[in-house]
């Protein structure tokens, strides 16, 4: 690459579309040719440029509820926080106690 900012800017690109792929740093890396140890750097330096995803407020969206019936146990329900982590789940846990998780994240 020419220059420092052409890097930064590639990099950026791919932190973007790895953070709302939903798939983890190593799979979207063997997807397209990137070295995880290289994503990951860049990653903690966005984080640490723009400040702890933790820190800043959430954005809520909306979501649609779909009948109990609509869900079958091969489906899980999947949660992705703003620093990466990715959680699943087979059974909706109690919405207290993913509101406790949420506000405990580092």
């Amino acid at each position: 690459m020419a220059n420092e900012q052409e890097r930064e800017s590639f990099w950026q690109v791919h932190v973007a579309t790895w953070r709302g792929s939903g798939e983890t740093q190593r799979v979207y890396c063997l997807r397209h040719g990137l070295k995880c140890h290289s994503l990951s750097y860049w990653h903690q330096r966005q984080i640490h440029r723009e400040g702890s995803p933790a820190a800043r407020p959430l954005t809520l969206v909306p979501a649609s509820i779909l009948p109990e019936a609509a869900l079958t146990p091969m489906e899980p329900l999947s949660l992705i926080t703003p620093n990466g982590w990715r959680l699943e789940f087979i059974a909706l846990p109690p919405a207290t106690w993913l509101n406790e998780l949420w506000c405990k994240q580092p």
